[in-house]
C-alpha cells in the first residue's frame, strides 16, 4: 500500500468515477484502476462494487476508504510539520503567564500567532505570584507575562514589552462581614487574609504582604483563592478582573481602607531573556506585543 494508492481512492469516491479522478489527478484511466486492483489484490477484498452502472464502496470498501482518510490526514500534517521545521520554525513555543495578569493581550497576539504558525505546538502554562519570572530565569519557558517593576531588571538581563496593567483590589465576602463596615486596617487583622504561595525568588516572602501579623490560608491559583473568598473563608487582595462580576452580583464586597492603600496597579510586560534567541515564531508573538501596544 502506498500513499499515492490512497490518494486515487480518495479522488475516485469524492468525484464520483474513475475518469474524473483520471482527469484530476493529471494521470490515465487505466493507471488508476491498476492502482485499486493492486490495493484489493494486497488485502483480498473489492474496495469497489462494479457490478452496479455507478461505482460505490463495498462495505468492507467503507471502512478501508475511513481509515485511509484518516491517514492521509495524519501524512499531510506530517508534510506541513516537516516543512515547517525545516523552515528554521519551533515545533514548541513556552510561554507562562501571571494569572493576575489580564489575559486579553495575550490571547489576542496568541491567535495571531496560531494563524500565521499552526503548526508549531504552544505550551502556555498558568502560574502565579511572581512564578513566571522564577520559570523564565530557569530557561524552563520562552516568553514569560508578569506584573512588572523597575527592580525587576536586577533579576537578570532581561528584554521586555509593556503589554498592558494590573489592577489589585482587596475584596471580602458579605458572609464574612457580616454586616460590619471594614474601613480601617486593624479591622482585618482578626480575620484570615487569603493570598498566594510565595514564589522562590529572593524578594518574595510572606512578608510581602498588605498586613503584617495576619494568619493566612494559601493556595497556589487563583480560582481556588477566589472560591475560598465566595466561601467567607477570608479577605484577600485579588485581580480585579478575577471577581468584577462577584461584586457586580454582590456575592463579594470591594473594601476601601482610610489608613492604607487598598487598590494595586502597575505594569504587565512580556519578558525574555536576552541571553535567549527567539525563533521566527516565538519572535512573531513578541513583535505581536509590541504592534498591539503601538496600535493602542
Amino acid at each position: 500500500m502506498t500513499l499515492e494508492q490512497l490518494h486515487i481512492l480518495k479522488h475516485i469516491v469524492e468525484l464520483g468515477s474513475i475518469k474524473a479522478a483520471a482527469i484530476s489527478l493529471h494521470k490515465t484511466q487505466p493507471a488508476l484502476t491498476m492502482a485499486i486492483k493492486k490495493l484489493e489484490k494486497e488485502y483480498g477484498f473489492a474496495i469497489f462494487d462494479r457490478s452496479q452502472y455507478r461505482l460505490a464502496l463495498t462495505s468492507s470498501g467503507k471502512t478501508f476508504y475511513r481509515k485511509s482518510i484518516a491517514l492521509l490526514s495524519n501524512a499531510e500534517q506530517l508534510r506541513s510539520m516537516g516543512q515547517h521545521l525545516g523552515s528554521g520554525n519551533e515545533a514548541r513555543l513556552r510561554i507562562t503567564y501571571d494569572l493576575y495578569c489580564p489575559h486579553y493581550t495575550l490571547m489576542s497576539a496568541l491567535a495571531q500567532t496560531q494563524r500565521q504558525y499552526p503548526d508549531t505546538d504552544v505550551h502556555l502554562f498558568g502560574e502565579s505570584r511572581f512564578r513566571p519570572l522564577e520559570l523564565l530565569q530557569k530557561s524552563e519557558v520562552d516568553i514569560a507575562i508578569s506584573p512588572w517593576w523597575p527592580t525587576f531588571y536586577a533579576l537578570g538581563n532581561f528584554d521586555t514589552v509593556n503589554i498592558g496593567e494590573f489592577r489589585l483590589i482587596l475584596v471580602a465576602s458579605p458572609t464574612l462581614l457580616a454586616g460590619v463596615k471594614i474601613e480601617e486596617a486593624q479591622q482585618l487583622k482578626s480575620l484570615v487574609e487569603l493570598t498566594s504561595y510565595e514564589s522562590k525568588l529572593g524578594f518574595d516572602s510572606e512578608n510581602l504582604t498588605l498586613l503584617t501579623g495576619v494568619h493566612q490560608w494559601k493556595t497556589k491559583d487563583t480560582q481556588t483563592l477566589k472560591h475560598m473568598l465566595l466561601a467567607g473563608l477570608g479577605w484577600g487582595l485579588v485581580p480585579e478582573h478575577l471577581v468584577k462580576r462577584e461584586i457586580q452580583e454582590g456575592d463579594l464586597v470591594q473594601l476601601q481602607l482610610k489608613d492604607m492603600e487598598s487598590i494595586i496597579t502597575g505594569e504587565v510586560r512580556a519578558i525574555r531573556t536576552q541571553d535567549t534567541t527567539l525563533g521566527p515564531v516565538g519572535a512573531h508573538l513578541w513583535q505581536t506585543f509590541k504592534d498591539t501596544i503601538e496600535q493602542d
